[in-house]
């Protein structure tokens, strides 16, 4: 499953630019921007925090006390931004402040608008993984089920290219390869799903 790109999509759509536009004072494009640079920058980091058997736990503690079943765009209108700045700092460590710096250039926004952004979307984002990442639960199935439709079509049309894929894997000591890639080059977070559903069972 593209991770990635199912998050761009609810944080993206017209209701959740919306609720950012209104909370952060920002241009919905300029959003648009950020999001698409913080996305795979957040999982990837939470992929590798993940790749560790007490890592993989430690995230599905934190995914567990932020389960909603909410709207996105209703979880970041009530987003707790000062719980959601502790999310940031605990996925991107150290990192953090560079990784708040970065977003801000690349949407042309200030620092503190960044924070403030990142911190409306921690909660949902973390949310949704939440809820794709059970085994079977009907958001994942839903989702698997569009993916493989979509790659079929893709198929019959000639238009699927495909690309290459790393096979998820543990070593010895619970370590997992580098995060799968998507088609744009960038990381799609299904590494971190089956992750997180190995530990589940």
């Amino acid at each position: 499953m593209d991770l990635v790109s199912t998050l761009l999509k609810s944080l993206t759509s017209n209701s959740s630019l919306g609720a950012l536009a209104g909370k952060v004072g920002v241009d919905p494009d300029q959003i648009e921007k950020a999001l698409a640079s913080a996305i795979p920058s957040l999982i990837g980091s939470m992929t590798k925090n993940a790749s560790s058997s007490d890592g993989a736990k430690s995230l599905l503690g934190a995914l567990s006390q932020h389960e909603d079943d909410r709207e996105v765009s209703s979880q970041i209108k009530d987003a707790d931004e000062e719980d959601g700045n502790k999310i940031i700092g605990k996925i991107m460590g150290d990192d953090k402040e560079d990784f708040i710096s970065s977003i801000a250039k690349k949407a042309g926004i200030n620092v503190g608008q960044s924070n403030q952004l990142l911190s409306s979307i921690a909660p949902s984002v973390l949310s949704s993984i939440s809820s794709l990442a059970k085994p079977d639960s009907p958001e994942s199935i839903a989702k698997e089920a569009e993916e493989r439709e979509k790659k079929a079509k893709e198929d019959d049309d000639g238009s699927f290219l495909g690309g290459f894929f790393k096979k998820f894997m543990k070593d010895e000591d619970d370590k997992v390869e580098e995060p799968k890639k998507s088609g744009k080059g960038g990381i799609d977070g299904s590494d971190l799903l089956n992750i997180l559903k190995n530990t589940m069972m």
